[in-house]
């Protein structure tokens, strides 16, 4: 029979009831086998121990993110205490090998098994609460929940696995997921499903769960990443072939943006395309509707003039509830085209947060021609400032699938006088 004390000296934990610890190490089917046994199961414990570490992962989240919304903190703390997230911290402690368990329970996988593992940890929580209060448990639950929540932001974790694959797949192969159950194993308590996520057909991830639900979302999330790196190869193979990756615009924007072209490539003014023609040209499927370039302030005003006749809003100051630049309103062919110059002042709760001028740009192959085009690191950063989340997703969802340029990614942040919090929050997204 393993000894508390066994389990204290590796996970460096010391209770003064060691009670507590046992009862938290117990599991039912073993009173099942031993009824002299003195001591209750962990059920209770990991009732309380659930609750402690719900109080604990939302307060620390709280804190530790304080420009993360409210929808992002639950979702994240959602993962950070679902059962996939404790099992794996009780695996970290080995705390398996520790558990008082029936033969019949530990033959049959009981000390592997996500759900027991899950039950057992927050067990563990609801004793050290009760031997040592919440300092203890803050002291000992933190070192394991921030390289995770580290993680879970770095790959989305937090987020639907099957609203991720389902956007990507359709986006990219005009194909929707499907789901089917291989197997179902186990006793009614404990049963285990296997379900795979198809897509055209073919098998991209197999989950293995205690529901249907469970197991389709680690199907879906093994998909995801499947899908994610054969992305990834076909882009690259592309651009070894020399295949251009671009999108085309629509007919009327395509023209206005050629007029646009006509017009300013012979003049020195450091112009480029922005908004959602550019993330389209780069290969985000997003729809269009207008054009945006952005210059610096001087340069609203010579974009002006050299297409003067077009002049919707004259160039000049342009503010409201939200951001002020530089600005002036074309239209262009019948196509709204904006300038806008930089510094964008953002204006948010926290403060404003002054966008400035970038001088590096893209080129990308334009119909046979050069055209400047702000990088989708560089629009990342606007309109995460700008708090338009739909596009942050979007453009993070093609840079984790395409390439990230992380040298570029230093050299933008290092131009701007952005919050902290926000570098690190897209970082950890895109890393």
């Amino acid at each position: 029979m393993p000894e508390p004390s066994d389990f204290e000296a590796v996970s460096g934990l010391t209770f003064t009831d060691h009670s507590l610890l046992q009862r938290a190490l117990t599991h039912r089917s073993y009173l099942n086998e031993h009824p002299e046994f003195a001591l209750e199961d962990n059920e209770r414990l990991e009732f309380l121990g659930d609750a402690v570490l719900d109080f604990f992962i939302g307060e620390y989240l709280y804190h530790r993110f304080p420009e993360m919304r409210e929808g992002r903190l639950t979702s994240l703390r959602a993962a950070l205490v679902c059962e996939e997230t404790l099992a794996r911290f009780a695996r970290q402690l080995n705390l398996g090998d520790y558990l008082l368990m029936g033969h019949g329970e530990a033959e049959s996988g009981g000390r592997e098994r996500p759900a027991v593992l899950c039950a057992t940890f927050e067990a563990l929580i609801g004793a050290l609460y009760l031997d040592q209060g919440m300092k203890a448990v803050s002291e000992f639950v933190l070192r394991l929940v921030e390289p995770e929540a580290a993680r879970i932001l770095a790959y989305d974790l937090d987020k639907d696995p099957k609203s991720l694959l389902q956007e990507l797949s359709q986006g990219e192969l005009q194909l929707t997921p499907t789901y089917r159950t291989m197997a179902v194993r186990g006793p009614d308590h404990a049963r285990e499903f296997t379900v795979e996520a198809l897509i055209g057909g073919r098998v991209y991830g197999r989950g293995v769960g205690r529901s249907k639900r469970t197991a389709a979302q680690e199907a879906a999330r093994q998909a995801l990443r499947a899908l994610q790196e054969e992305l990834r190869r076909n882009c690259e193979e592309a651009a070894r072939a020399g295949n251009g990756l671009t999108s085309s615009l629509p007919d009327d924007l395509r023209r206005a943006l050629h007029f646009v072209l006509d017009r300013l490539t012979e003049l020195e003014i450091p112009w480029a395309l922005s908004g959602s023609a550019a993330l389209l040209l780069n290969g985000v499927q997003v729809a269009v509707h207008d054009l945006d370039l952005t210059t610096d302030e001087s340069g609203v005003q010579a974009i002006a003039n050299a297409l003067a006749e077009f002049i919707v809003t004259p160039a000049g100051w342009w503010e409201t509830e939200k951001f002020a630049s530089q600005f002036a309103r074309l239209q262009v062919e019948g196509v709204q085209v904006d300038v806008v110059g930089r510094p964008f002042i953002i204006k948010r709760p926290e403060g404003v947060v002054a966008i400035q001028a970038w001088s590096i740009h893209d080129e990308i192959d334009f119909e046979g021609r050069k055209l400047p085009v702000i990088p989708l690191e560089a629009q990342l950063i606007a309109y995460a400032m700008m708090g338009r989340e739909a596009k942050v997703q979007l453009i993070v969802n093609h840079l984790r699938t395409r390439g990230f340029n992380q040298e570029l990614w230093r050299e933008l942040i290092a131009g701007q006088n952005l919050p902290p919090d926000t570098v690190q929050e897209l970082g950890a997204m895109l890393l």
